[in-house]
């Protein structure tokens, strides 16, 4: 529309030319010669072809002037002259204006050039800056990592080196010497029977934190009455706290849900703050109290002691941090009570803190999930719709946060026979699991990568397997797998090339969609690197339609939120042009060896994206072990 609005308004500045030769002189007008410089500005904006057409026809129409104003002999052979002189012009600049449109496109081709290599130059910058920024943040992971161990093989040394002096003393003197009195000889033996005992339970609280640390805990949770934790708590630590003059009071709630968690351990951390209140309160009381709030049992322990500095507070809790330890009469300790206790408490899916004001006391506050409350996403299926041979077998927990790909997914596994349970996030099935384990968990791409380790580490420990898969509701409340496999990152580009290997993917380009610019970029520089051509979008809806046009090789779904990956895998999936599209999503982390991804394979994806026989496989895969 634009070009012909041009070449129009090229005839019609022609057209006013002629006519206004014809008003002012006819073939002699004076205004005809305006005709070359015309032409000569229009060869910069006008093509050749066009010049040509409207410089042949002003020449071819310019005789018609005549009409008005027959010519003399003598004024012929100028006549002529002039029209022929309009004629090469209109070559001339015909040709002018193709030499101008070439080296106008050759500049504008280089300045492309220059911009694409430019860009290029800054996408190696980038990547090179991000490959040295994740080595610098190894390197000072590294650094911190060394340093840690060191300052704990020095702390423990430390710790063993007090008692094993002394116990070696003691035992020489008594070794050396015969002539020891009796009562001397048992102060000796006491001492060296306390040292022996804080080294055992040095070791033991070293040995927490190692467990602790590297997630391996091995325990179960069930259901615990919260009063017999306080009344346990309040039980061991009473003698303590009279030898001390406090007074324990234990505020006692009646009406307290039970929490779910493993009850050693909870009684563990109990003991901790308690005696931890006991020895830096020199007077005064210690409250010890509970109550529920948003799911969570909050339990809390009140002492009337010295307080901590602000900046202290989140200090105490990593490992062998103590406080002002240098002072007189400090209370000794081997400064992991609380670093295990972080650690316990955040394994049962709760959180530690303290509140504290100088000279006037602190509360040290823990939660642990309600275990007699069904958590929300928490669904039953009735049980005479499930195969009586197949009631030995533990539920199926589905985890996904979307209620009617969920719903949807448990209605096809209860109809081959099985039986299932439902949660809409990790969270919430680590609730669960707290009432009733699962032989199997069925789970999606998670939102929160913290939330779903954590119910890997809950897995390993209790030997349950996850199967990680992604499935989308077609029409009808059809339930089939979405994708054929997940990359994770850090990118690995021989798993990269071996994946799209599988799929024949080859002369095809391969899209790529994320939201997140470094993510797709550093994808698109292993697969260009690899001779694959791709295409890349940040938008989705805009991503759906191009492969609905093109149907590329393959499809790379970045990380997107939730509904944003359904909208996009459900508009991928609804077009039979690009409904067999190899796609493959990104992941934020790497899966380890506890967690099996359900995926279509290259062999057949035709039949798998209609069905979950591929999941079903896996599930049969799983339950056969155990009856072996």
């Amino acid at each position: 529309m634009n070009r012909l609005f041009r070449e129009s308004f090229l005839y019609l500045c022609l057209l006013a030319l002629l006519l206004a030769s014809l008003v002012t002189g006819g073939t002699e007008s004076p205004v005809r010669f305006l005709f070359f410089p015309l032409m000569a500005v229009f060869s910069l904006f006008f093509s050749s072809k066009a010049l040509h057409t409207a410089g042949f026809a002003f020449t071819i129409l310019f005789p018609l002037l005549y009409l008005t104003n027959p010519p003399t002999p003598d004024r012929l052979s100028s006549d002529l002259a002039g029209i022929t002189a309009f004629f090469f012009c209109t070559l001339a600049v015909g040709y002018l204006s193709k030499r101008i449109h070439q080296e106008r496109f050759r500049y504008e081709t280089a300045i492309a050039t220059f911009h694409s290599l430019s860009e290029a130059l800054n996408l190696k910058n980038m990547n090179l800056q991000t490959a040295l920024d994740a080595l610098s943040e190894a390197h000072k992971k590294l650094q911190e990592f060394d340093k840690t161990k060191t300052e704990f093989i020095s702390n423990v040394s430390h710790e063993l080196r007090t008692p094993l002096s002394s116990i070696r003393s003691y035992s020489e003197i008594l070794l050396n010497y015969d002539d020891i009195d009796p009562e001397t000889q048992r102060e000796f033996l006491q001492t060296i029977n306390g040292e022996s005992v804080r080294m055992s339970v040095f070791a033991s609280e070293v040995l927490d934190l190692i467990r602790l640390g590297s997630g391996k805990v091995g325990t179960e949770f069930s259901p615990v009455k919260t009063m017999e934790l306080l009344l346990e708590g309040e039980r061991i630590i009473r003698p303590m706290a009279m030898e001390q003059g406090l007074e324990l009071l234990l505020e006692n709630k009646e009406d307290l849900p039970d929490v779910s968690g493993e009850k050693n351990q909870l009684i563990q951390v109990l003991v901790n703050l308690l005696n931890n209140a006991v020895k830096f309160t020199r007077k005064g009381t210690i409250r010890l109290g509970a109550q529920v709030k948003d799911g969570f049992v909050e339990i809390s322990v009140s002492d009337t002691g010295e307080g901590i500095f602000p900046e202290e507070r989140e200090v105490i809790f990593e490992p062998f941090a103590r406080i002002a330890e240098q002072g007189l009469n400090r209370p000794k300790g081997s400064g992991l009570g609380l670093s295990i206790s972080k650690g316990i408490v955040e394994f049962h899916g709760g959180k530690i803190w303290v509140e504290s004001e100088l000279g006037k006391g602190s509360t040290f506050f823990f939660t642990v999930p309600v275990a007699a409350m069904p958590a929300r996403g928490f669904e039953l299926v009735e049980q005479g719709k499930l195969d009586p041979q197949l009631l030995h077998f533990k539920p199926i927990l589905v985890v996904t946060y979307d209620t009617v790909s969920r719903r949807c997914l448990r209605k096809k596994l209860e109809e081959v026979g099985y039986h299932t349970l439902g949660a809409d996030t990790p969270a919430r099935a680590r609730a669960i699991i707290g009432t009733m384990r699962p032989g199997l968990i069925v789970t999606e791409v998670p939102e929160d990568w913290e939330e779903f380790e954590a119910l890997v580490r809950w897995a390993r420990d209790a030997g349950v397997r996850i199967l990680l898969t992604t499935v989308h509701v077609r029409a009808g409340d059809e339930t089939a797998l979405a994708v054929h496999g997940y990359v994770s990152k850090p990118f690995d580009k021989y798993e990269i090339h071996a994946l799209l290997e599988s799929y024949q993917v080859k002369g095809d380009p391969v899209m790529i969609v994320s939201p997140d610019r470094d993510e797709s970029r550093t994808l698109q520089v292993i697969l260009g690197a690899a001779g694959y051509e791709t295409l890349l979008f940040h938008d989705g809806p805009q991503a759906v339609r191009s492969c609905k046009n093109s149907c590329p090789g393959a499809l790379f779904v970045g990380t997107f939120a939730k509904e944003q990956l359904e909208e996009i895998l459900t508009g991928v999936r609804s077009s039979p042009r690009s409904g067999n599209v190899p796609t493959f999503l990104i992941l934020d982390a790497a899966l380890n060896k506890y967690v099996t991804p359900v995926t279509m394979s290259p062999a057949g994806r035709k039949a798998e994206a209609k069905s979950l026989y591929k999941l079903i496989g896996e599930i049969e895969k799983e339950y056969s072990k155990g009856l072996e």
